[in-house]
């Protein structure tokens, strides 16, 4: 057992402070801590707790990687090494998760529910862009810090299109009560797209009616209740939930995938529409007078409110006259939704002059306009328009201050929406200060910012870097890059795909993570001349990690292995409430054989 971190009289891991253990998980132990040299940066690090689980871990660094930029997920700061330890230093979030949210107010006023949502869908959408799929969405997955921004943390079990198979067809991933029908015995063409949107569903199911839709005293009884029996419907448990609302719910909860939302995207347009966000196609919504609410009785109008009311519907009918006959005979399109700012993150300090900019996709949009100030009222802005792409790096170097920006955007009709929210970064180039001598002196080149890229290739490859080959039959390489963009290409000629394409971006000092996996053309293996099956389960939680003869295994509890004939010793270890628990048991596999091992962990 390794206790050496923590045997030390001072408490550092790498260039950083423990402060506290603050949990443990499947994968790692996690601590709060600050760095070294700048005492108020508060980070998480993430130390893997098995080394044989080192692939699995870096790739939850690199899916994170890939993540990164978008302000409402959970950023990776740093990934190194610590000794015989491995660890991610992710960013710490000053805030409360929601299934703390829960625990205190029972649950949450509709409003706030369905704004948190409609983020965690924008979030979504942003990672399933990236083919990344989170897999564990949930509560206590779900934070909002003390500036209201929503969080999602944990990529510990996501998974990206091409990931290996670190987690084999059959093996599930996720928590009971909010995954999935589909993903208690996952094939390999599961849609996880939609298992996430079944996981959102579920969470916003809980955080309006204090329950859960589906209940179980073990995640087989879940799964037998998930396929064969209807949800609870949530205005059973409170009448006060619009029916629209629960049919969107139901929607996003269907036992049968093709009965969901087809996109994360689609169903936020649904919770948008709910929230008076999006106008229906057929009226003027914004010209609406404000009705009670489901759960609101409604007040007697005096004669005034009539008169006031019937005048509002006059304009809305009036509006909708005009919008229908003019020039094209249909009512107009409604604008563009506001996009969401992503990078620079709220009040970034940036160290380099040429600020990146990036914000959410509006698929509605055809456009973008972009300004920038500095100051709140954008008095005499710089605009750059007509941009087709939902990023822009400045082409200008901006001298220190604070600068303040915002994105509006424009449909294909020329619409436009309105603005997002107002960005605020600040940049701070450090500037050697220079006496004045009589004749202009002569002062050094500046070296041009770099960051550094870290490529895993499996087997292994040849890597090009903006067309240059950097590395033959590479299968680790670590580069030093200047800032800014970078085209990324492995090529080896004897895989399936032979070659596969990449673009990083660099920031001054940042470092990204990039693996890819190239699938080899298989032979068939010599048949076993002596086999039989074992089926290996725990109770009363699912995914206990599984060794066979001192091996651990890809796959966890339920799975069943065909192994060779002869004694074979199990181990299953699970994390029940924090506390690692295991159990042992062996088994003599007959020829064609069928065997079954249960660890019971309850005993």
């Amino acid at each position: 057992m390794r206790v050496y971190i923590f045997a030390m009289q001072e408490q550092y891991i790498g260039n950083y402070q423990i402060l506290k253990k603050i949990g443990a998980g499947g994968m790692a132990s996690v601590y709060l801590a600050v760095h070294r040299d700048v005492p108020n940066l508060k980070v998480v690090l993430k130390v893997l707790s098995d080394p044989r689980l080192v692939e699995r871990f870096r790739q939850e660094a690199d899916k994170l990687a890939l993540l990164d930029g978008n302000a409402h997920i959970c950023q990776i700061k740093h990934f190194f090494n610590h000794g015989d330890e491995i660890v991610i230093a992710m960013e710490y979030i000053d805030g409360e998760a929601l299934d703390q949210t829960i625990k205190d107010k029972g649950k949450l006023p509709v409003d706030q529910a369905l704004a948190i949502t409609s983020e965690v869908l924008a979030t979504l959408a942003f990672a399933h862009e990236q083919r990344v799929f989170h897999r564990d969405i949930k509560p206590s997955n779900i934070m909002v810090d003390r500036r209201g921004q929503v969080k999602i943390i944990d990529f510990g079990i996501a998974k990206a299109e091409n990931d290996p198979s670190l987690t084999m067809a059959g093996s599930s991933c996720g928590t009971p009560s909010y995954m999935a029908p589909e993903q208690f015995n996952p094939t390999d063409q599961i849609n996880y797209a939609l298992a996430d949107i079944y996981a959102v569903g579920t969470t916003l199911f809980h955080l309006l009616t204090g329950q859960l839709p589906y209940t179980g005293d073990n995640p087989f009884a879940l799964r037998d209740a998930k396929l064969f029996t209807e949800p609870a419907k949530p205005r059973d448990i409170d009448p006060s939930i619009s029916k629209p609302l629960e049919q969107v719910i139901l929607k996003a909860i269907a036992s049968d995938p093709e009965k969901r939302f087809s996109s994360v995207l689609e169903m936020k347009e649904a919770i948008d529409a709910l929230r008076g966000n999006v106008a229906p196609k057929a009226t003027a919504a914004k010209t609406m007078p404000t009705m009670p609410s489901s759960g609101t009785p409604a007040k007697k109008s005096g004669p005034g409110k009539i008169v006031g009311i019937a005048a509002a519907i006059v304009i809305v009918a009036a509006g909708a006259y005009f919008a229908f006959f003019s020039g094209s005979g249909k009512v107009a399109p409604p604008p563009p939704a506001a996009p969401q700012l992503q990078e620079p993150a709220p009040d970034a300090v940036l160290s380099g002059p040429r600020p990146m900019f990036f914000w959410q996709a509006i698929p509605e949009a055809s456009s973008y306009r972009l300004e920038m100030a500095d100051n709140a009222q954008f008095t005499s802005p710089k605009a750059y328009t007509d941009l087709t792409v939902n990023r822009l790096t400045s082409a200008d170097s901006l001298p220190n201050g604070a600068y303040y920006w915002r994105v509006q955007a424009i449909g294909p009709d020329g619409q436009a929406g309105d603005y997002s929210s107002t960005g605020a970064f600040s940049i701070n180039v450090p500037t050697a200060a220079v006496s004045a001598p009589e004749t202009p002196p002569t002062t050094p080149s500046t070296p041009p910012a770099k960051g550094d890229l870290l490529v895993t290739i499996r087997p292994q490859g040849d890597l090009y870097v903006d067309g240059r080959l950097k590395g033959s039959a590479q299968t680790q390489a670590r580069l030093s890059l200047e800032t800014g963009r970078h085209i990324l290409r492995v090529e080896n000629a004897a895989s399936v795909q032979k070659s596969l394409t990449d673009t990083v971006v660099l920031t001054a000092g940042g470092q990204i993570i990039r693996a890819y996996q190239f699938t080899l053309s298989e032979t068939p293996s010599p048949p076993v001349a002596s086999s039989g099956r074992v089926s290996v389960g725990s109770k009363p939680l699912l995914n206990a990690a599984i060794y066979i003869d001192g091996q651990l295994q890809s796959q966890q509890t339920p799975y069943t292995f065909t192994l060779p004939g002869g004694k074979h010793v199990f181990r299953a270890v699970l994390e029940i409430d924090g506390v690692t628990r295991e159990k042992i048991d062996s088994v003599i596999v007959q020829n064609g054989g069928n065997h079954r091992l249960m660890f019971d962990f309850e005993n």
